[in-house]
């Protein structure tokens, strides 16, 4: 590790605090891998995890945050699948026919079994609004949602986009519980909107400082779908998790042995997961950076060799 990697993320602040994460299967579904990666073997599959995360955070009076001072804070980073395929909607279910063999396992149920009941959830973070990875919002009947820059759109307009995953269901959130987080680039710029909360950290161009602690810096992470976003988790003095969400559905992408994927979808048009690939495979490579800092794990919600070899850490154990 050079002096330059070492500088790339801040030091602990005095009286630093630091959060536990555990790992969640929110069900599984099946990729085909040429629809994701390039070169792909036409046949074949992956039976993959839809990753959950809970979040501890110790609570301090001196987070700067006044909504939350003063306790301890659970907060959720996605929601996995839906528990039951009929809590989908029509189009929706037909396009999870097409992810067999799939599994549903509902978080809030999987919570309580482990005795954190989903009341007592405070934040839910959706990396973006696919329907693998918003689950059971009406499950949390107390939690505040956070949504990135214009996911709320895309819930209610589409985005025009064709293949069987873009549909979504336009009353998903609650919305008197939900916030949608500002712009984080001034028109087309890479820097951070004049007056915003977003700041430069490490690689990334804009991140946002949840509790004003240094402890969970939500990412603006573009490419795979508008609002898409990762967090960045300080869990010890010389470690941090940064979780992914979908900036990345196989490990190869970030490891440089493969490519973005594209699929026809039959009627001659090209179509690939991610709506805007070249914004995708910029946020791919700002994740290779953090990753060879040499201290931060990057764990993506569908990475099923992962998942495999941290089975230990699932709730309601942590990492």
């Amino acid at each position: 590790m050079d002096s330059h990697s070492v500088t790339l993320l801040p030091p602990p602040r005095p009286n630093q605090h630091y959060v536990t994460i555990s790992p969640i299967n929110g069900g599984s579904i099946t990729l085909p891998d040429h629809c994701f990666v390039a070169p792909a073997d036409p046949d074949a599959k992956r039976t993959v995890p839809s990753l959950s995360c809970l979040i501890a955070h110790p609570g301090s009076t001196d987070t700067g945050n006044d909504a939350w001072n003063g306790r301890p804070l659970k907060l959720l980073f996605d929601l996995g699948l839906r528990s039951r395929k009929d809590r989908y909607l029509p189009l929706q279910q037909k396009h999870l026919e097409s992810r067999a063999p799939y599994g549903l396992s509902g978080v809030a149920e999987q919570l309580s079994r482990g005795g954190v009941e989903p009341r007592e959830v405070d934040i839910i973070f959706l990396s973006h609004v696919h329907y693998d990875h918003h689950g059971d919002p009406e499950d949390f009947l107390r939690s505040t949602f956070i949504v990135g820059p214009g996911s709320l759109d895309v819930l209610k307009h589409g985005v025009g986009g064709m293949g069987s995953h873009q549909h979504f269901q336009s009353d998903l959130l609650p919305a008197d519980r939900t916030v949608q987080l500002p712009p984080a680039s001034n028109g087309g710029s890479s820097r951070p909107a004049a007056g915003a909360l977003w700041k430069p950290l490490g690689p990334f161009p804009a991140v946002l400082d949840l509790l004003d602690d240094g402890s969970i810096y939500v990412v603006d992470a573009p490419g795979h779908l508008p609002g898409h976003i990762n967090l960045l988790c300080r869990t010890a003095a010389d470690r941090w998790v940064c979780l992914a969400g979908d900036s990345f559905h196989d490990p190869r992408l970030l490891t440089g042995e493969k490519d973005i994927g594209t699929w026809d979808d039959g009627h001659g048009h090209q179509l690939c997961i991610h709506l805007d690939p070249v914004a995708a495979k910029a946020s791919i490579e700002r994740l290779r950076q953090l990753e060879n800092i040499g201290n931060v794990e990057v764990i993506a919600a569908h990475d099923d060799g992962w998942a495999e070899n941290h089975s230990g850490v699932f709730f309601p154990s942590s990492m």
